[in-house]
């Protein structure tokens, strides 16, 4: 007895429109993931940065 296994994906079309809507939503991930990584590599700068210690 075996079962088959059915992929749900594997009959659905994908419309242009919703094509150009992954492709937006997938720019706009890269852009915040870029962003938060820039935000990361400067806070790491920022942490262990040398740092100017004033004599009075």
């Amino acid at each position: 007895m075996s079962m088959k296994i059915q992929d749900p994906n594997k009959n659905r079309k994908l419309s242009k429109s919703t094509i150009t809507k992954v492709s937006d939503l997938q720019k706009l991930y890269i852009e915040r993931l870029e962003r938060f990584m820039a935000l990361v590599e400067l806070s790491y700068a920022l942490k262990t940065a040398p740092r100017i210690i004033q004599k009075k």
